[in-house]
């Protein structure tokens, strides 16, 4: 081969060599450049990780600190309800179904932004579980004792809650209280397992422990015999008494003073009420016992009072007419009912009769029954302004124009007695009976007969 051929090979051999040296060295530049990058990625992800776990720890030891107190009340709850009094019980279980339900809610909102792995998400719903498991046992008591849960004090329009529509048998309540138990032992497993995935994580954070189920011992026999305990229990026993607020009965419309009211036969005292055809009564029923009472009758009925007109007559609407309503109270409530109206005529005396029916016997003393004596009083005499028209044969239809004519008991012409029909308080409607001249028509009702006047005189002519 020519020498300069040779040196031109040997050029190029050279330049291709220091080419792919370049180039290794390039690819080992890019390399280091991703791998360096990846690095720190890597190390800022973990330490963004391990900050997220320390902060959800140092809020986790709050919950799990409150969440160990509410166990150890749950553990002396259990260990002496059997002893408390109803109302004392009542309490402890709405306070521990109210905080286990905070706590709950306050474990998962400290699980956003989520901790590394399962952990927020196990141990958010290991306080759910708890929470649950204080719901289930107060359904299981106020079910097995006939309870209800408390009032919240100072919510607005708060109501008292209704217990559970059938009590539970012992057996039931048994297999509540056991379900009780399964829920708190998997709200531990929980717990664990979220406790270790948090100890494992980047910021190897560490929470305390936590157990509930070990220390209620609500298995299948220790659930049975804690609803035998209670059933049992004298302190919680049930008392029934269940009473009328006399003098909060509400009459309407309201008496009106009257110092000419009197007292019945037996002396007991009238109250007079305006002139009115309708009664309504409301009376208030308290449940002073310690447990809900279901199915309570409050009744009342009317009669005319002995001695008067409106115990015989039928003008005075009816000899006697009851009704009744029903009402559900939970222990220490009150409810004010309001029963049906009664339809009476002005004038007469009637006797109010009222009276509650508990659904089981009361304890000796209660108050559950009651009479009053109401006068209605007379309206005033009606007025005849004028007759439309105000001569004709026998048998015209007559208008008569006026007032007070609501509670009209007779239309004559002269000394006779004429068919009526009452329009409205303002009109009367009447066929003229036989008759001859001019005689003067009069209207009563029971406050008297209208007086005299020009105006209610009718002309008898021949057809």
């Amino acid at each position: 081969m020519p020498p300069p051929v040779r040196r031109r090979r040997r050029r190029l051999l050279s330049r291709a060599g220091a080419l792919g040296i370049a180039a290794v060295l390039f690819g080992a530049l890019v390399l280091a450049t991703l791998v360096g990058g990846l690095l720190r990625e890597h190390s800022q992800s973990s330490g963004y990780e391990r900050a997220v776990d320390r902060s959800y720890a140092a809020q986790g030891r709050l919950i799990v600190e409150e969440s160990n107190r509410l166990g150890e009340e749950l553990r002396t709850l259990l260990a002496t309800m059997h002893r408390q009094h109803r109302a004392s019980l009542e309490l402890e279980l709405d306070t521990l179904v109210r905080s286990t339900a905070s706590l709950a809610r306050e474990a998962a909102t400290a699980a956003s932004p989520p901790p590394s792995g399962s952990a927020g998400a196990d141990i958010a719903s290991a306080m759910a579980d708890r929470a649950n498991a204080a719901r289930v046992l107060r359904l299981a008591v106020d079910g097995l004792l006939g309870m209800a849960p408390l009032p919240v004090v100072g919510a607005p329009g708060a109501v008292a809650p209704r217990a559970p529509e059938r009590r539970l048998s012992v057996t039931a309540a048994a297999g509540k209280l056991a379900e009780v138990g399964l829920l708190l032992a998997e709200s531990d497993r929980s717990y664990a397992a979220g406790r270790g995935a948090l100890r494992r994580a980047p910021g190897h954070a560490l929470l305390p422990p936590s157990a509930w189920s070990s220390r209620t011992a609500l298995t299948t026999g220790g659930a049975m015999a804690l609803a035998n305990a209670l059933v049992s229990s004298s302190s919680l026993a049930a008392v029934h008494r269940v009473e009328l607020v006399v003098h909060a009965l509400v009459i309407t419309p309201a008496p009106v003073p009257s110092p000419a009211a009197g007292s019945t036969p037996g002396g007991g005292p009238v109250s007079v009420l305006p002139p009115t055809g309708r009664i309504g009564l409301s009376v208030v029923v308290a449940n002073d016992g310690n447990g809900t009472e279901r199915g309570i009758v409050v009744r009342a009925s009317v009669q005319g009072a002995a001695g008067t007109t409106a115990a015989s007559s039928p003008g005075a609407g009816v000899t006697r007419s009851e009704t009744s309503r029903r009402v559900s109270l939970s222990a220490g409530s009150s409810a004010s009912v309001t029963l049906p109206a009664f339809r009476v005529v002005p004038g007469h005396r009637y006797a109010i009769a009222f009276a509650v029916d508990p659904p089981v016997p009361d304890t000796p003393g209660a108050t559950t029954s009651d009479t009053i004596t109401v006068q209605v009083a007379p309206p005033a005499p009606p007025v005849v302004g004028q007759l439309l028209p105000a001569k004709g044969p026998s048998g015209t239809d007559v208008t008569i124009l006026g007032s007070d004519f609501t509670w009209v008991s007779a239309v004559t012409f002269g000394r006779t007695a004429a068919r009526f029909k009452v329009v409205s308080s303002t009109q009367v409607t009447v066929v003229a009976p036989p008759g001859s001249g001019s005689v003067a028509v009069h209207v009563t009702n029971p406050g008297g007969s209208s007086a005299s006047t020009p105006a209610d005189l009718f002309r008898y002519r021949h057809s």
